[in-house]
């Protein structure tokens, strides 16, 4: 792996330099990841808003991305930089080196402590329409309990600690 993917929404970054992050404890680094779909799923800091990550078919036994509205129209909103998703957005590439992974993280985020120069820089002109391109399983909000089911995921027991209500709708 020589280089890896960085998503942003902003425009003509020639160095990307660390910022802090509370999923690293407030400390101040540069993302990326060697996995494209991913890169573009984080351009927004979808937080609160869509769960992206990981899970192995059970059937096929191969690994998928999943995308879940977890906030009713969430790809339909308006936010600060346009709507969630569907507007443009940033993928630039890097160098790897000096990037680590780090427990906190999923196996797909690597993070560098020192800035990093862009490689190259390329436009996306609607993020949610670039992914749909690749093999991500994108699921709407009334479908997302469903889907964690199939995936043997528990609805009460969100993965991020610092949003424990993150799936009370759903909750019975």
């Amino acid at each position: 792996m020589d280089t890896l993917y960085h998503g942003s929404k902003h425009p003509n970054l020639t160095v990307i330099k660390p910022s802090r992050h509370n999923v690293v404890d407030g400390k101040a680094v540069v993302f990326a990841t060697p996995d494209i779909r991913f890169a573009l799923s984080m351009i927004y800091g979808t937080g609160d808003q869509i769960a992206v990550g990981y899970t192995v078919n059970t059937k096929t036994g191969e690994e998928e991305m999943y995308l879940d509205e977890i906030q009713l129209d969430a790809l339909a909103l308006l936010n600060a930089s346009g709507y969630l998703l569907d507007a443009p957005g940033y993928l630039y590439e890097v160098s790897a080196d000096g990037f680590y992974q780090d427990k906190r993280l999923i196996r797909v985020e690597m993070i560098r402590d020192t800035e990093i120069t862009v490689i190259q820089a390329t436009k996306i002109e609607n993020v949610l329409q670039e992914m749909k391109k690749y093999d991500i399983s994108i699921t709407k909000y009334d479908d997302v309990p469903e889907a964690m089911r199939l995936r043997n995921m528990d609805i009460d027991q969100p993965e991020q600690p610092n949003a424990p209500d993150r799936f009370k709708p759903y909750s019975k």
